[in-house]
């Protein structure tokens, strides 16, 4: 079986929370773009089976915006912490627990760790060349990169995904 991961940056937050960093929200443009990431998403045809997120204030919300702007808000969301505080290692750990009946899997973390696991899923020979390169260069908020994966998500392991797009939303504000 196919399957799709699309790892997400959390869009544009405030620079400073009064009770720390994990309850950073999204700022007014982080919404907006959110918003027109899962429109994008959408026409993508990569609506979620799952989303993994982490439990920072500013990817919850980014998950459900992006989710409202797929017309999936009610896609199942599974929070995880591990996702916030152990970087690439707590991503790939929780998309490795994930359903194994999810066909298309999003996670929606935190730089550096969706550019660091979207690098080391992506088979260099099979994937998109401007796409790895621009991973490489930016991996900017309220972005997604698509991966085309053809093992369990118990098994995902290095070079085993083929990069297929990353593109970064940015609404008009008006």
């Amino acid at each position: 079986m196919t399957r799709t991961l699309v790892l997400i940056r959390h869009a544009k937050a405030e620079k400073i929370h009064p009770d720390g960093d994990h309850e950073r929200e999204l700022a007014e443009r982080g919404v907006a773009d959110a918003q027109a990431l899962g429109r994008w998403l959408a026409e993508e045809e990569l609506a979620p089976d799952l989303v993994l997120v982490s439990t920072a204030t500013r990817t919850r919300q980014t998950a459900d915006r992006v989710l409202e702007g797929a017309g999936a808000s009610d896609a199942e969301q599974w929070p995880d912490r591990g996702i916030y505080t152990h970087g690439p290692e707590g991503v790939l750990s929780a998309v490795r627990e994930a359903d194994p009946e999810a066909g298309v899997l999003w996670v929606v973390g935190h730089e550096p760790s969706m550019s660091v696991v979207t690098l080391a899923l992506a088979d260099p020979t099979t994937s998109s060349g401007p796409a790895l390169a621009g991973v490489r260069d930016h991996f900017p908020t309220a972005t997604a990169a698509v991966l085309v994966v053809d093992a369990p998500w118990a098994d995902l392991a290095e070079g085993m995904a083929r990069l297929a797009a990353v593109h970064t939303a940015r609404a008009e504000l008006g």
